[in-house]
């Protein structure tokens, strides 16, 4: 049973401190206040009366020595981690490992604000609620390239069904035809598009398009104006998890039929303004051989590279796998990569081999490797509980 001193307390979080290491423990009863000092045993903090505990984060001397002798850090550190929530443990801490100290005496507190209102808001997006979204333009390049679908329209045919018929609306850009056969699915290709209604269909006839075939299923059925705002680019296509919905006006027009991928059209905006400035400032505070980046539009919550050991860890939200971590270390031709997925890790394990095989076809010595427990969380602190 060891004695810490109460370096700080916020709400039902206790930070205590000895010897140069810092624990982090989430408590419920009444808590000691900063300056006193307790016992610590077994999962219980021992004060006039025993309160559980749970343990947090665990500072070894290299970090706690940087929160004990910089003032406004603990705080700081508090939060940017929402009350030290578990989900921002190794964050935090590669933040204090890399932190230059005198950098962050230099910040002003308008500075801090910005890091501490954008880095929680990228650690609650997950990969459901993060909306994605692209241009029209950009989604049918994205399809022309990834998706080699050779299914042709029949223009003649289609040429021939309109020559007969009247547009129904006629502009510079597009005219519209009335069909009145049922159509069981929408589709788009070369300069057409076929949306079915209720017991007709529209083939709009665009003046200056060129689709690839695409094949959708009509979520709403549109008035005339969706059209003007569609060659006007007032519309957008949103990637879901299971797929892909064409958004006019805030309301779900279409989803496309695609093949599963994984693979992403690159965004028009990888990130927003505030995050962006937040990444700025924050890799101000960092040695000059490490950079952060976070990328929430593609999952991608943390990035840390550190420059001096060719050393990357990703840490990246997906759907299938939950959060993802990855952990890659170059050595001269020699690679190591370890994982570590939420769920789902037998599957993800069974493709070691093929990628193995495919780093060593790129001339690497490859070594990878698949964790049971996730690297993120676990302190290696055996004292406590």
């Amino acid at each position: 049973m060891d004695v810490w001193k109460v370096l700080g307390r916020y709400s039902n979080v206790l930070v205590l401190s000895k010897k140069n290491s810092i624990l982090i423990l989430e408590i419920n009863g009444k808590a000691p206040k900063p300056g006193e000092s307790v016992r610590v045993w077994n999962n219980r903090v021992m004060t006039g009366k025993e309160l559980k505990a749970k343990l947090l984060a665990h500072f070894d001397e290299e970090l706690s020595l940087k929160v004990l002798k910089v003032p406004g850090l603990l705080e700081f550190l508090h939060d940017i981690s929402r009350g030290f929530d578990k989900k921002y443990v190794h964050f935090v801490k590669l933040f204090v490992k890399h932190l230059v100290p005198s950098r962050f005496l230099k910040m002003n507190n308008e500075e801090k604000k910005i890091i501490m209102k954008s880095f929680p808001e990228v650690f609650e997006s997950g990969p459901s609620s993060v909306r994605i979204r692209f241009s029209v333009k950009s989604f049918f390049e994205y399809v022309q390239k990834n998706f080699p679908i050779n299914r042709n329209i029949n223009e003649e045919a289609l040429r021939r069904t309109v020559t007969l018929k009247r547009p129904i609306l006629s502009t510079e850009e597009y005219d519209v035809y009335q069909m009145n056969e049922p159509l069981s699915k929408g589709f788009a290709g070369k300069n057409y598009m076929a949306l079915p209604l209720s017991g007709k269909y529209l083939i709009v006839v665009f003046r200056r398009r060129n689709f690839p075939f695409v094949e959708f299923k009509l979520k709403e059925e549109p008035d005339l104006t969706f059209f003007e705002d569609f060659v006007n680019d007032k519309v957008a296509v949103e990637k879901r998890e299971n797929g892909w919905v064409l958004i006019w006006k805030d309301r779900e027009m279409m989803e496309f039929e695609l093949p599963d991928k994984e693979l992403l059209p690159r965004p028009e905006k990888l990130v927003d303004d505030d995050l962006l400035d937040a990444v700025f400032l924050l890799n101000s505070l960092l040695e000059e051989n490490v950079r952060f980046a976070s990328m929430p539009s593609f999952g991608v919550q943390e990035m840390w590279w550190e420059k001096d050991n060719n050393r990357v860890i990703l840490v990246v939200n997906t759907v299938r796998f939950g959060r993802v971590v990855a952990d890659v270390i170059l050595e001269g031709r020699s690679l190591s990569v370890r994982f570590y997925a939420e769920k789902n890790s037998e599957e993800l394990s069974a493709h070691s081999e093929e990628l193995q095989k495919e780093f060593e076809r790129l001339g690497l010595i490859a070594h990878v490797f698949f964790l049971r427990k996730d690297p993120m969380n676990w302190e290696g602190f055996n004292a406590y509980g």
